[in-house]
Protein backbone atom coordinates (compact mmCIF):
# COMPACT_ATOMS: atom_id res chain seq x y z
CA UNK A 1 0.00 0.00 0.00
CA UNK A 2 2.90 2.42 0.73
CA UNK A 3 4.50 1.23 -2.45
CA UNK A 4 1.77 2.62 -4.11
CA UNK A 5 1.05 5.65 -2.50
CA UNK A 6 4.62 6.87 -3.63
CA UNK A 7 4.25 5.58 -6.99
CA UNK A 8 0.89 7.84 -6.90
CA UNK A 9 2.96 10.71 -5.03
CA UNK A 10 5.20 10.70 -7.46
CA UNK A 11 2.97 10.40 -10.72
CA UNK A 12 0.86 13.59 -9.34
CA UNK A 13 4.97 15.25 -8.89
CA UNK A 14 5.79 14.57 -12.65
CA UNK A 15 1.97 15.76 -13.70
CA UNK A 16 2.47 19.31 -12.12
CA UNK A 17 5.87 19.85 -12.53
CA UNK A 18 5.70 21.65 -15.95
CA UNK A 19 2.54 23.35 -14.53
CA UNK A 20 4.72 24.40 -11.40
CA UNK A 21 7.57 25.50 -13.03
CA UNK A 22 5.39 27.81 -15.70
CA UNK A 23 4.03 29.39 -12.13
CA UNK A 24 7.65 29.89 -10.11
CA UNK A 25 8.98 31.12 -13.36
CA UNK A 26 5.95 34.15 -13.31
CA UNK A 27 5.98 34.53 -9.99
CA UNK A 28 9.53 34.90 -10.09
CA UNK A 29 9.93 37.72 -12.90
CA UNK A 30 8.52 40.57 -10.55
CA UNK A 31 11.09 39.83 -8.02
CA UNK A 32 13.99 39.09 -10.39
CA UNK A 33 12.58 42.36 -11.45
CA UNK A 34 12.30 44.73 -7.95
CA UNK A 35 15.27 43.03 -6.99
CA UNK A 36 17.16 45.03 -9.79
CA UNK A 37 15.42 47.80 -9.28
CA UNK A 38 16.50 47.72 -5.43
CA UNK A 39 20.43 47.15 -6.25
CA UNK A 40 20.07 50.24 -8.37
CA UNK A 41 18.74 52.53 -5.84
CA UNK A 42 21.08 50.99 -3.29
CA UNK A 43 24.16 51.95 -5.42
CA UNK A 44 23.02 55.48 -5.48
CA UNK A 45 24.92 56.94 -2.84
CA UNK A 46 22.81 60.31 -2.31
CA UNK A 47 20.03 57.74 -1.07
CA UNK A 48 21.37 56.40 1.85
CA UNK A 49 24.10 59.11 2.85
CA UNK A 50 24.09 59.37 6.62
CA UNK A 51 21.37 58.46 9.38
CA UNK A 52 18.90 59.81 7.45
CA UNK A 53 16.63 56.77 5.56
CA UNK A 54 14.00 58.77 4.56
CA UNK A 55 14.90 59.47 0.83
CA UNK A 56 16.19 55.56 0.47
CA UNK A 57 13.07 54.46 2.11
CA UNK A 58 10.19 56.34 -0.28
CA UNK A 59 12.53 54.85 -2.81
CA UNK A 60 12.30 51.29 -1.45
CA UNK A 61 8.12 52.04 -0.48
CA UNK A 62 7.98 52.88 -4.91
CA UNK A 63 9.54 49.29 -5.67
CA UNK A 64 7.77 47.70 -2.90
CA UNK A 65 4.04 49.24 -2.73
CA UNK A 66 3.00 46.81 -6.29
CA UNK A 67 4.66 43.57 -5.56
CA UNK A 68 3.68 43.22 -1.45
CA UNK A 69 0.13 42.49 -0.45
CA UNK A 70 0.81 44.31 2.73
CA UNK A 71 -3.35 43.72 3.60
CA UNK A 72 -2.44 40.16 3.55
CA UNK A 73 0.46 40.18 5.44
CA UNK A 74 -1.16 42.42 8.19
CA UNK A 75 -4.08 40.70 8.80
CA UNK A 76 -2.00 37.16 8.91
CA UNK A 77 0.79 39.09 11.63
CA UNK A 78 -2.74 40.14 13.86
CA UNK A 79 -3.50 36.87 13.92
CA UNK A 80 -6.37 35.90 15.74
CA UNK A 81 -6.95 39.43 16.76
CA UNK A 82 -7.75 40.45 13.71
CA UNK A 83 -11.14 38.87 14.05
CA UNK A 84 -11.45 41.75 17.55
CA UNK A 85 -10.23 44.31 15.85
CA UNK A 86 -12.51 46.85 14.00
CA UNK A 87 -12.53 47.82 10.57
CA UNK A 88 -10.85 51.23 11.27
CA UNK A 89 -8.23 48.96 13.20
CA UNK A 90 -7.35 46.86 11.04
CA UNK A 91 -7.40 49.60 8.37
CA UNK A 92 -5.18 51.32 10.94
CA UNK A 93 -2.71 48.66 11.20
CA UNK A 94 -2.05 47.47 7.73
CA UNK A 95 -0.59 51.32 7.56
CA UNK A 96 1.23 50.99 10.03
CA UNK A 97 2.54 47.74 9.24
CA UNK A 98 3.54 48.95 5.82
CA UNK A 99 5.66 51.30 7.52
CA UNK A 100 7.57 49.36 9.70
CA UNK A 101 8.42 46.63 7.04
CA UNK A 102 9.57 49.26 4.66
CA UNK A 103 12.13 51.02 7.59
CA UNK A 104 12.68 47.41 8.52
CA UNK A 105 13.25 46.35 4.50
CA UNK A 106 15.51 49.66 4.21
CA UNK A 107 17.54 49.65 7.20
CA UNK A 108 18.36 45.72 6.61
CA UNK A 109 19.49 46.25 3.30
CA UNK A 110 21.73 49.35 4.16
CA UNK A 111 22.67 47.50 7.27
CA UNK A 112 24.15 44.22 4.72
CA UNK A 113 25.75 46.59 2.49
CA UNK A 114 24.00 44.81 -0.57
CA UNK A 115 26.15 45.00 -4.17
CA UNK A 116 24.41 42.39 -5.90
CA UNK A 117 22.10 39.25 -6.05
CA UNK A 118 21.56 35.73 -8.08
CA UNK A 119 18.07 34.24 -8.80
CA UNK A 120 18.19 30.68 -7.40
CA UNK A 121 16.94 27.93 -9.54
CA UNK A 122 13.44 26.20 -8.50
CA UNK A 123 13.37 24.22 -6.01
CA UNK A 124 11.00 21.28 -5.01
CA UNK A 125 7.99 22.24 -7.10
CA UNK A 126 4.99 23.40 -5.36
CA UNK A 127 2.09 21.29 -4.90
CA UNK A 128 -0.15 24.49 -5.71
CA UNK A 129 0.89 26.36 -8.98
CA UNK A 130 -0.77 29.37 -7.11
CA UNK A 131 1.91 29.74 -4.12
CA UNK A 132 5.51 29.65 -5.03
CA UNK A 133 8.79 29.98 -3.09
CA UNK A 134 11.35 32.20 -5.08
CA UNK A 135 14.74 31.93 -3.48
CA UNK A 136 17.55 34.99 -4.03
CA UNK A 137 21.12 34.88 -3.39
CA UNK A 138 22.25 38.41 -1.90
CA UNK A 139 25.86 39.18 -2.13
CA UNK A 140 27.04 42.05 0.85
CA UNK A 141 29.65 44.34 0.34
CA UNK A 142 32.31 41.86 2.43
CA UNK A 143 32.66 38.62 1.30
CA UNK A 144 29.16 37.44 2.83
CA UNK A 145 26.11 35.98 1.41
CA UNK A 146 22.45 35.96 2.85
CA UNK A 147 19.72 33.82 1.32
CA UNK A 148 15.68 35.30 1.03
CA UNK A 149 13.13 33.31 0.44
CA UNK A 150 9.95 34.88 -1.22
CA UNK A 151 6.67 33.53 -0.98
CA UNK A 152 4.68 34.22 -3.69
CA UNK A 153 0.87 34.07 -3.91
CA UNK A 154 -0.92 34.67 -7.40
CA UNK A 155 -4.00 36.99 -6.91
CA UNK A 156 -5.95 38.31 -9.50
CA UNK A 157 -4.06 41.12 -10.00
CA UNK A 158 -0.57 39.24 -10.14
CA UNK A 159 1.78 37.72 -8.37
CA UNK A 160 2.02 39.47 -4.57
CA UNK A 161 4.79 38.98 -1.70
CA UNK A 162 3.10 37.24 1.19
CA UNK A 163 6.05 36.45 3.37
CA UNK A 164 10.17 36.56 3.75
CA UNK A 165 12.56 34.10 5.26
CA UNK A 166 15.68 35.79 5.85
CA UNK A 167 18.62 32.91 6.20
CA UNK A 168 15.79 30.78 7.62
CA UNK A 169 14.41 33.29 9.64
CA UNK A 170 10.22 33.85 9.14
CA UNK A 171 9.74 37.89 9.08
CA UNK A 172 6.33 37.24 8.73
CA UNK A 173 6.08 35.01 11.96
CA UNK A 174 8.29 36.98 13.78
CA UNK A 175 6.23 40.20 14.01
CA UNK A 176 2.79 37.89 14.40
CA UNK A 177 4.55 36.96 17.74
CA UNK A 178 5.23 40.17 18.31
CA UNK A 179 2.23 41.72 18.08
CA UNK A 180 0.45 38.50 20.02
CA UNK A 181 2.88 39.06 22.80
CA UNK A 182 2.23 42.94 23.01
CA UNK A 183 -1.65 42.15 23.17
CA UNK A 184 -1.22 39.82 25.78
CA UNK A 185 0.52 42.28 28.10
CA UNK A 186 -1.75 44.87 27.16
CA UNK A 187 -4.58 42.36 28.44
CA UNK A 188 -6.23 42.27 24.96
CA UNK A 189 -6.27 45.82 24.51
CA UNK A 190 -5.82 45.54 20.55
CA UNK A 191 -6.48 49.19 19.94
CA UNK A 192 -4.21 50.01 22.12
CA UNK A 193 -1.15 47.95 20.77
CA UNK A 194 -1.87 49.14 17.23
CA UNK A 195 -1.55 53.14 18.70
CA UNK A 196 1.64 51.86 20.43
CA UNK A 197 3.16 50.22 17.46
CA UNK A 198 2.45 53.49 15.48
CA UNK A 199 4.18 55.74 17.97
CA UNK A 200 7.03 53.18 17.85
CA UNK A 201 7.47 53.79 14.00
CA UNK A 202 6.65 57.49 14.24
CA UNK A 203 9.48 57.62 16.50
CA UNK A 204 12.01 55.42 14.68
CA UNK A 205 11.30 57.06 11.40
CA UNK A 206 11.77 60.68 13.06
CA UNK A 207 15.33 59.92 14.30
Amino acid sequence: MRKLLSVFSLAVLVALSPVSLASWQAASEPVDKASAEMISVLGDGGLSAGDDVTPLMAEIERLLVPVVDFDYIAKRVMGKYYRKATTEQRAEFTGVFKNTLIRTYAKALVGFEITGYELLPEGRPSPKPNKQIVSVKVRSGGSATYKLDYYMLEQPEGWKLVNVHLDGINLRLNFKNQFASLVKKNRGDVGGVIANWKAQVETDVSK
